[in-house]
């Protein structure tokens, strides 16, 4: 059985983040979200996949470079949700994998989406509970029969599926018109949808609570610096003298951690960046490459690829309007390749 994923959205909450780069590619962790899709449903025994995406597709063939599988990377042709989904249809026989690629979730998600179509033979639709603020695609009402729906109901879909092929114009009106001979299922463990900048952190909780403490024995930490509990630190990182690292946090490869500076609180310091001397980072992405002037405090942002942030800048993320229910905090979201100057002040929800 193959699976379609869709990784050629525009990530439009995201901009201007995602002008330079795809959503689906955004590291987090040591990974690519896109990447997290598909090294579920491999462990969960799919070995074809149909990757359907955009004018950015070298990002997500990038990002799932040296996976033991069968990929095919199409260009979306046919415009929306439901055009993808029909050119990916197209590359399959029957029943098939349909995954969105923005989804952070465990492999277990995936293994019992599988483990349903092997029982039952049926189509399966994954569900997860409705929170406030959730932009879901589509919604599930549950009576006699499975109903896809617009409003009134407690569950919503949960971007993944095992379909058959067949022929729509609309993908809700075809789930619709499968729905009385469908298998589903609840999900109600971690599941971040990678919609808004606060879903970046929220996937960073999730993928660090599953993570167990991890240091490299190719990783060079000073004597004095402290690691504390649940921190992953990746081969070739550097953590310099009286460094603090309070987890959970993760620092990817060839990752430098200046001096003196502290590391907290659910941050994710991905391959290459650089935190200088006598910096606080809590609650952040700090994506590849990145470069973190000495002295600053960077908290609930996410800063892009290869941007620069001057010495001694600040963000600020308290309060901010924001989608997610709960969340009150967000400090910068930094496009890759941005800059801010040195001393600059910035938040709650920046955008550069």
């Amino acid at each position: 059985m193959k699976a379609v994923i869709l990784a050629a959205g525009r990530g439009e909450n995201l901009l201007p983040y995602t002008e330079k780069e795809q959503k689906e590619a955004i590291q987090v962790s040591g990974k690519a979200v896109v990447r997290y899709v598909v090294e579920g449903l491999w462990k969960a025994g799919i070995r074809e996949f149909v990757v359907v995406v955009n004018d950015k597709g070298k990002q997500i063939e990038d990002a799932l470079d040296g996976i033991d599988a069968s990929m095919e990377f199409i260009r979306q042709v046919t415009p929306g949700i439901s055009g993808a989904i029909r050119d990916g249809m197209e590359r399959v026989d029957d029943y098939f994998v349909l995954a969105f690629g923005d989804i952070i979730a465990p492999d277990n998600f995936y293994s019992e989406l599988i483990g349903r179509y092997n029982e039952s033979g049926r189509p399966v639709l994954s569900t997860v509970p409705v929170y406030e603020g959730l932009d879901t695609y589509g919604l599930v009402k549950l009576n006699e029969r499975l109903h896809i729906v617009k409003e009134g109901s407690t569950l919503a879909l949960a971007g993944a599926y095992v379909l058959p092929k067949g022929e729509f114009s609309e993908f809700l009106d075809y789930l619709e018109s499968i729905a009385d001979r469908a298998a589903y299922f609840i999900w109600s463990g971690p599941w971040v949808d990678v919609g808004f900048p606060e879903d970046l952190l929220s996937a960073i909780e999730n993928l660090l609570n599953r993570k167990d403490s991890f240091i490299s024995n190719r990783a060079t930490i000073s004597s004095t610096a402290i690691i504390g509990k649940n921190v992953v630190i990746e081969e070739g990182a550097i953590v310099e003298d009286y460094a603090i690292l309070k987890g959970p946090a993760y620092i990817g490869k060839n990752a430098y951690v200046g001096s003196f500076s502290l590391i907290r609180d659910y941050s994710s310091i991905e391959e290459g960046a650089v935190i200088g001397a006598y910096c606080e980072v809590a609650h952040s992405l700090i994506g590849r490459r990145a470069v973190i002037g000495s002295k600053s405090y960077i908290t609930h942002s996410v800063i892009g690829t290869e941007a620069r942030i001057g010495a001694s800048a600040v963000t600020i993320s308290y309060p901010a309007a924001l989608k997610r229910k709960g969340e009150r905090k967000f400090g910068a979201l930094i496009s890759p390749g941005g800059e801010l100057s040195h001393g600059s002040l910035v938040g709650p929800a920046f955008r550069k």
